[in-house]
């Protein structure tokens, strides 16, 4: 359940007025200087706008009117616009977060309700608290404790400087089991909200609880709004007289998830990258924490981490929220390689762009900025090439002189055609596919391509679904079955939807005999009446459930003709098809005139016979009267 309902019932009740105290309240001039570093000139205050990239500030804010405005974006707007802009959030988002801030209250829309999320307001600011005050403490650590020590000299090997390391708040988790424990009783915390976070752990005994943290170098991890919602740990060297193998553990330990934390929804270092990606118009993606801090203060201030996990929709979606294109900087490694591959889908999910930078085989982005400098991955990162090349690239060289290994690189890469949105896209990789493999014959390549395609979803190669109840179940459906002409006039609309209004293209809804194909025909013409284009995503979902799904998924994965191409086929096969049409009728009037002398109706069997002639006269001409036709013949 979303907080949409709650919110648009919410606002439907505020009054204007309450609205503009909220903006009365709002110091925009310190509202925005927790994003851009302003500066006052005169009556306003100005700086370089967060929401494009420029050299000279010409992004102003006037506090006396409550008033933002950009003279290179044109950028403008009041208090809820910045931060709907800034931070990607809905303005019923806006309005909550900036009445608490201003100390607003909201019309309660109901008691309980309310009363339900005061409890749990309060219970995420105490947990919230809690994780600040550890933050604080482990901070301190890593300057105090005795044995911090040897998470500096970690800190030192690696070239992260003292003020890197205090601007992400990194810190020490004291050696021992209750360093923490103690530290939070002290404060006022109980052992229950430390476990909740999942800072405390329970002793097996059920005798108290014990730090799940210990003598490890901790990243906190940030979310959105900048309150630290988890850790991560890193393993350190054991202290002076211990065995190193006594409690090795995990290379890194990381907080579970709970209330204020779902890995699948954070990524680290976004909440400092933010405004950069939105100024550059691109995010670097990174595996690692010791990478993340490296790289921001190489000056790559767009990077960020997912935690913990494989990159996931979620993360796709919430960096589509500030900007348009992803850098994918992974380990040059098999893993790394088979990260990039599993991004893809994700990215092109949600409309984002994709490139990948390379690295020697066997480094990461903190060794090679240490052994190679931050201006030689600077230069890797304007020359990275899109993703989809990278991928036909790693395919080819991987299967270079073995036929056989060939042919299985070329069909991997059909489900990475397959997500592509632009079927002209699509048609480009297939050539660049071809010459990579040294194949002069395309359509063999489109053939393998969808090969590889139906591989993938075969039950063979991938997981089949789960069955719907019984309830659920729904008739069989039969099998897609279309003319092959009528596939191929379709698929030219499909890869030249512009030609959907021409003569040849709507002569097709006479003569299409499929109504699978009709139903798409229409679906294309609708979309282009009213966008001016095919959401190539929507039409998929549209079809999801029908029979056609599997052809129409493969075509449009596959494209076949450029918009000279699509227009030839139109103009060449419309009239084949309507020769044909016109043939298969005249045979079924032969069949009823035989039916209608049989049982002696000769009125019937003479009417028919005219239609006859009629059709076959139409026939020897160029076939303009088909219509006419067949609206008078009527359906059979």
């Amino acid at each position: 359940m979303t907080l949409w309902g709650p919110l648009l019932t919410l606002l439907r009740v505020i009054p204007e007025e309450t609205v503009n105290e909220i903006r009365e309240r709002v110091d925009l001039v310190s509202l925005v200087g927790e994003y851009v570093k302003l500066k006052k000139r005169g009556g306003n205050h100005i700086g370089l706008c967060p929401f494009h990239n420029e050299k000279s500030p010409s992004f102003n804010v006037h506090a006396e009117r409550g008033f933002f405005h950009c003279f290179g974006c044109k950028a403008s707007g009041d208090a809820f616009a910045f931060l709907m802009r800034i931070d990607g959030i809905a303005f019923p988002d806006a309005v909550r977060i900036l009445a608490e801030r201003a100390g607003v209250e909201l019309p309660v829309t109901d008691a309980r309700e309310d009363a339900e999320q005061h409890r749990r307001k309060e219970r995420r600011e105490s947990l919230v608290a809690l994780m600040e005050a550890a933050t604080g403490f482990y901070a301190r650590q890593l300057e105090q404790h005795p044995l911090a020590g040897i998470a500096r000299e970690e800190l030192a090997s690696r070239e992260i400087s003292a003020e890197t390391a205090s601007a992400f708040q990194l810190g020490y988790a004291p050696h021992g089991w209750d360093a923490l424990t103690r530290f939070l009783a002290e404060r006022g915390f109980s052992p229950e909200e430390g476990e909740a976070v999942g800072l405390l752990a329970p002793r097996r005994g059920g005798d108290g609880h014990y730090d799940r943290f210990r003598h490890r170098l901790l990243f906190p991890i940030v979310d959105l709004h900048g309150r630290v919602v988890a850790f991560s740990g890193r393993r350190l060297a054991a202290p002076p007289g211990e065995d190193e193998d006594r409690e090795p553990g995990a290379k890194y330990v990381n907080s579970p998830e709970g209330p204020l934390y779902h890995k699948g929804d954070v990524l680290y270092g976004l909440h400092r990258a933010r405004v950069a990606m939105r100024r550059e118009g691109r995010a670097l993606v990174c595996e690692g924490n010791f990478d993340l801090v490296a790289l921001h203060q190489a000056g790559f201030t767009t990077a960020v981490a997912p935690m913990g996990t494989a990159f996931t929709e979620a993360q796709a979606r919430l960096l589509k929220r500030f900007t348009q294109r992803v850098d994918l900087l992974f380990d040059g490694d098999a893993a790394g390689d088979k990260a990039v591959a599993a991004a893809h889908p994700l990215l092109a999910g949600v409309g984002l762009a994709a490139h990948v930078i390379t690295l020697p085989r066997g480094a990461d982005p903190d060794t090679f900025l240490r052994e190679h400098g931050a201006e030689e991955l600077r230069r890797r990162l304007e020359t990275a090439p899109p993703i989809v090349q990278h991928l036909i690239d790693r395919a080819a060289a991987s299967a270079a002189g073995d036929p056989h290994a060939q042919a299985e690189a070329i069909a991997s890469l059909g489900p990475v055609l397959a997500v592509l949105g632009s079927p002209l896209e699509a048609r480009l990789h297939i050539e660049r596919i071809a010459r990579k493999f040294g194949v002069r014959d395309v359509n063999a390549v489109r053939a393998q391509l969808r090969r590889g395609l139906q591989g993938a979803k075969s039950p063979g190669r991938s997981p089949a679904p789960e069955q719907p109840p019984a309830a659920e179940v729904a008739r069989p459906q039969r099998p897609f079955r279309a003319p092959i002409l009528e596939r191929q006039l379709m698929g030219a609309l499909l890869d030249a939807p512009e030609l959907v209004t021409g003569p040849d293209a709507l002569r097709l809804t006479e003569l299409l005999t499929s109504d699978e194909l009709q139903s798409i025909f229409q679906s294309i013409a609708r979309m282009m009446e009213q966008r001016g284009q095919i959401d190539f995503a929507a039409l998929r979902a549209d079809f999801a459930d029908r029979s056609v799904a599997p052809w129409l998924e493969q075509r449009l994965a596959v494209p076949e003709y450029d918009a000279a191409g699509a227009e030839q086929a139109l103009r060449d096969g419309v009239p084949l098809l309507a020769r044909r049409w016109v043939e298969s009728r005249l045979s079924r009037l032969g069949a009823q005139i035989l039916e209608a002398k049989r049982a002696g109706d000769e009125d019937l069997a003479r009417q028919l016979m005219q239609d006859r002639v009629a059709l076959y006269r139409q026939s020897r001409a160029p076939v303009e009267g088909v219509r006419d036709s067949r609206a008078k013949g009527g359906n059979d």
